[in-house]
């Protein structure tokens, strides 16, 4: 597929870049375009190739960060299983390093768990705004709460999968990455799940067995209606992952969300209907970006 190809603008791009972060663990970036800075994080078992597509498209009108989290693509998992707590705490460094604030920040399914955190952890305040792509606060289900995985996923069943995970990652990667997409969309073009398993074949199976049971204890609903900032809820209305209800569930909690459906699309509306998926982003972050600047500009008068 060829939102799984590396992207490579003529301008405006600068190569790989590596940040050490404070354990020692050298993350790769990619950084490209100018302008407001939007920070894509990709989900679990995934990438920043991922992204390659949308990439390419924002960066016409922003400054696009794309990292590769721990245990993913060309960032080592670092000492120890990783977390989401780790995670959190490395994209919080990532912004602190590099100077950003008024960031709009994606987090495509893990990567809006650890966005989350990273808010629950150390606030919001470099954030102008955040993009949720297909993704529950907590998604396992129990007899209280029917908003986590489609599947009826439950704790007894998380276990069961990082064990599948452990004994056999690739028979478990080839199980998963179909379901990344409407399923019409996988049968028509079978194409596009190849690809993506090409990429997930690569990641380390205790390294994605530790996330996924660090992502399975996440339950980030007491947080949300703290998260005071613009939020744009991007679902697919054909995902497999989570239904709709999930997302009218976030758009109710969070304080300043709106949602945005892909008709077309599964779990992933970047991949699957990137155009439309730019121009929505593109049309909240600056929105998100304007409603920063009135803020600042109330509040410098005010003081």
């Amino acid at each position: 597929m060829a939102d799984a190809q590396p992207h490579r603008p003529e301008e405006g791009a600068r190569p790989t870049q590596r940040l050490t972060l404070r354990d020692g663990t050298v993350m790769a970036y990619r950084d490209l375009g100018d302008g407001p800075a939007l920070l894509l994080v990709h989900g679990w078992a995934a990438s920043g190739e991922f992204f390659d597509t949308v990439a390419g498209l924002l960066a016409d009108e922003f400054r696009i960060l794309v990292p590769d989290l721990r245990g993913h693509g060309l960032t080592p998992a670092g000492p120890g299983p990783t977390s989401i707590a780790d995670l959190a705490d490395d994209m919080h460094e990532f912004l602190a390093t590099l100077g950003l604030t008024d960031v709009v920040m994606l987090g495509w399914s893990m990567g809006a768990t650890v966005l989350w955190s990273m808010i629950e952890r150390h606030g919001y305040d470099r954030l102008a705004g955040m993009v949720i792509e297909d993704m529950s606060p907590r998604i396992l289900n129990d007899e209280s709460w029917a908003l986590g995985m489609s599947s009826g996923m439950d704790v007894a069943a998380s276990i069961r999968a990082t064990a599948a995970m452990r004994a056999d990652w690739p028979a478990y990667a080839a199980a998963f990455a179909p379901r990344m997409f409407a399923r019409d969309r996988a049968a028509r073009e079978p194409q596009i799940v190849a690809d993506a398993l090409t990429l997930l074949r690569a990641r380390n199976a205790d390294a994605m067995a530790d996330l996924w049971a660090s992502m399975a204890q996440q339950d980030l609903r007491p947080r949300l209606s703290g998260m005071a900032i613009p939020a744009l809820i991007a679902f697919g209305e054909r995902s497999d992952a989570y239904g709709p209800e999930t997302s009218r569930y976030l758009v109710e909690t969070l304080p300043a969300a709106q949602a945005h459906g892909f008709a077309h699309s599964g779990h992933a509306p970047h991949l699957e209907q990137p155009e439309e998926f730019v121009d929505a982003v593109k049309t909240f972050a600056r929105q998100a970006l304007a409603q920063a600047t009135s803020k600042q500009t109330i509040e410098g008068s005010i003081s």
